[in-house]
């Protein structure tokens, strides 16, 4: 699984299950150092302009992000919202894998499960949408 994959099913994965697999990490008895955050940031949500190149801004979202190390390696951890907890549990599990650690095989567990609730949930909308499409008479 590529970096950026694991990172965003991290953020988007199921936050229990996120923070007890954490917490398995840190009872293998791991150095764990935070070097940033964890800190409630907001990012810009941004369309296309059709045919201008141009972007508008439609709002704002609330993000949580952290950075840790673990055993020196590092880890990168964001979560929706005010998740100070998650975005902490999603870096030590990035940085689990990043240093091969012998939990790093349930993190991409965690991680697959999460994708897989992630299509799950756009195939749903999928479906949705396409039964509000209306037809001409």
């Amino acid at each position: 699984m590529r970096a950026q994959d694991r990172y965003e099913a991290l953020a988007a994965g199921d936050g229990q299950a996120l923070e007890a697999l954490a917490d398995e990490i840190l009872a293998t008895g791991v150095d764990v150092s935070v070097t940033a955050g964890p800190e409630s940031v907001s990012a810009p949500v941004r369309v296309g302009v059709s045919g201008s190149g141009a972007t508008v801004v439609l709002g704002h979202i609330a993000l949580t992000r952290c950075t840790a190390h673990v055993d020196g390696v590092r880890g990168d951890g964001i979560r929706a919202g005010h998740d100070l907890t998650g975005a902490l549990a999603a870096a030590i599990c990035d940085a689990e894998c990043e240093r091969g650690g012998p939990l790093s095989p349930r993190v991409h567990e965690l991680c697959r499960s999460a994708q897989t609730e992630a299509a799950r949930r756009r195939s749903e909308r999928a479906d949705l949408v396409a039964m509000t499409t209306m037809e001409e008479p």
